[in-house]
């Protein structure tokens, strides 16, 4: 989470007392998202969100999240102390998404009134353009293979796939052998709210999985990417190292090159050949198609940076002509 943590909150004198009730509404509440396929990072930062908010009524003399004293005014003020302590506005906003949340649910079990946070609107989120690379920057990164062992292959048909399907980071680390069709011509995933969607794989990712994997006797439940062979699954930080690698690798390390960069970059370059936007939300799985309409304005930033580098170009030649 931005700014600090959410120990801000706490003051020995007074919160070695726990709110009464909060503790078994909470569990309630995260064990219902639980069972609604919320993944266990999720419901992580769910915690984190509650148990700062559960600090701050103890500090303001509330006895239950379920206060009836607890109105629009203290949920401004809470947020206000957010800012205050310079939370970053993604995470002001992931803050008050929580609790509305939890709010709500408690509302709907009729454990509280009113929703403090039904109306409140945080801190505008900064609009910020996706870092992509082209597709020729994308292939250097993927061809500068360091070499041909077990894991170097691993790596290949892993950024491969990684690319050409603009899977979410916590899909592909959650792939399993099973996940492949039989003729590996698609891979199933599972997203967000644990809905699975159909994935196409391309011939070069298809040839490099096949490769990869005639070596290794895994069974339909095994992690399609380990760490070692017959292994756990790769996590999410060891394949954003295994990324920073291949970004040095390739010369591309002040690009500022993350996973995420693969998923925006395929999307992008889909979109940038010519296909519909409503096929690309399909293809990474997006509930909305407004979120997918963020890399229409790739597009456009992209032109924007190379008029100005034209201009700039322009301008500095009529100088030296003079």
């Amino acid at each position: 989470m931005g700014g600090k943590g959410s120990g801000e909150f706490r003051n020995p004198g007074k919160t070695e007392r726990r709110l009464s009730g909060d503790e078994a509404a909470v569990r309630d509440f995260l064990e219902e998202l639980a069972q609604s396929g919320h993944s266990p990072r999720t419901l992580m930062a769910y915690r984190r969100d509650l148990d700062a908010f559960m600090r701050f009524l103890l500090l303001r003399g509330k006895g239950s999240p379920s206060d009836p004293s607890i109105d629009r005014t203290l949920a401004l003020s809470y947020l206000f102390d957010l800012e205050q302590r310079e939370y970053r506005p993604r995470s002001v906003l992931r803050i008050l998404s929580s609790l509305r949340s939890f709010y709500q649910w408690l509302c709907r079990k009729g454990r509280c009134p009113s929703n403090p946070f039904e109306d409140l609107s945080g801190p505008r989120r900064p609009k910020t353009v996706p870092a992509v690379l082209t597709e020729r920057e994308m292939a250097t990164l993927l061809e500068n293979r360091p070499g041909n062992s077990w894991e170097d292959r691993r790596d290949t048909a892993m950024l491969e796939l990684f690319y050409l399907t603009g899977i979410r980071l916590s899909e592909l680390a959650g792939l399993v052998r099973g996940d492949l069709s039989p003729g590996m011509d698609r891979v199933r995933v599972r997203g967000k709210g644990n809905k699975e969607r159909m994935v196409p794989l391309l011939g070069v990712t298809r040839d490099l999985l096949q490769t990869f994997l005639h070596e290794a006797d895994i069974s339909p439940e095994d992690p399609l990417f380990a760490a070692s062979p017959g292994g756990e699954a790769l996590s999410i930080h060891q394949i954003g190292r295994i990324v920073r690698r291949r970004v040095r690798l390739s010369g591309l390390g002040d690009r500022g090159v993350t996973p995420h960069t693969f998923r925006h970059s395929c999307a992008t370059h889909l979109l940038d050949r010519g296909m519909d936007l409503r096929k690309i939300q399909e293809l990474l799985g997006h509930q909305s198609l407004g979120t997918t309409q963020k890399y229409t304005h790739v597009g456009l930033a992209d032109l924007r940076r190379r008029y100005d580098q034209i201009r700039r170009k322009d301008v500095s030649d009529d100088d030296q002509g003079r």
